[in-house]
């Protein structure tokens, strides 16, 4: 069960990075200005909808990413210290 979890919770990872990072990237490279906010950017997007879906993936990659380190809190905490005791 816990393989399972782990490859949906990386899958979720990478989806809602990517498009965090794709939207951050559009919404950098949207024109500035009064009107610009009305002109259709990427796949029929407004910038307002560009920022809204910017918002929310990155809340739900931030989510998933606290989960995923909920459940390897002890392999984290393992290499951790596997780190510390082979730098010194």
């Amino acid at each position: 069960m816990k393989p399972k979890i782990r490859g949906l919770i990386s899958i979720g990872l990478l989806i809602s990075w990517a498009i965090s990072a794709l939207s951050g990237i559009v919404l950098f490279l949207a024109p500035q200005g009064q009107r610009s906010g009305q002109a259709i950017l990427l796949f029929g997007l407004i910038k307002h909808d560009w920022s809204q879906l910017h918002t929310w993936t990155s809340f739900l990659a931030l989510g998933i990413t606290v989960l995923h380190i909920l459940i390897d809190w002890k392999i984290l905490l393992a290499l951790i210290k596997h780190t510390l005791n082979s730098a010194l």
